[in-house]
């Protein structure tokens, strides 16, 4: 088992699934990466490794820790992501997005409430 390749594996299939998160294609995502889409492509696929220059560009232009690309962990990746797309959005669309979750967290919190008292 090579240890080196397993880990370009796991740390590209994660940048894959913050990517696919984001809705962005890999010739958008590596864009705004600064690192062309074959470089991105092989990343991925994990036939290429990152440095800490491209970890630090992914992680700042993503919203997201270099924990969980590292390590794994997803303590706040949901959030990070759906910050990330409201960030990509148009202020029109993000205040009807806002709006939209708004009205599913309060609809959450009233069927709790009466799931508790009925």
């Amino acid at each position: 088992m090579d240890i080196t390749k397993d880990f370009n594996l796991t740390v590209g299939l994660r940048i894959r699934e913050i990517r696919e998160a984001m809705q962005m294609t890999r010739e958008r995502f590596s864009e705004l990466c600064g690192i062309s889409d074959s470089f991105l492509a092989a990343v991925e696929s994990g036939k290429k490794s990152i440095t800490s220059k491209t970890l630090y560009k992914i992680c700042q232009n993503a919203n997201i820790s270099a924990d969980y690309l590292i390590f794994g962990n997803k303590n706040g990746f949901e959030c990070d992501t759906v910050l990330e797309l409201l960030r990509q959005m148009e202020n029109s669309e993000r205040n009807s997005a806002i709006r939209i979750l708004t009205e599913f967290s309060t609809s959450l919190i009233r069927a709790k409430s009466q799931k508790h008292t009925g």
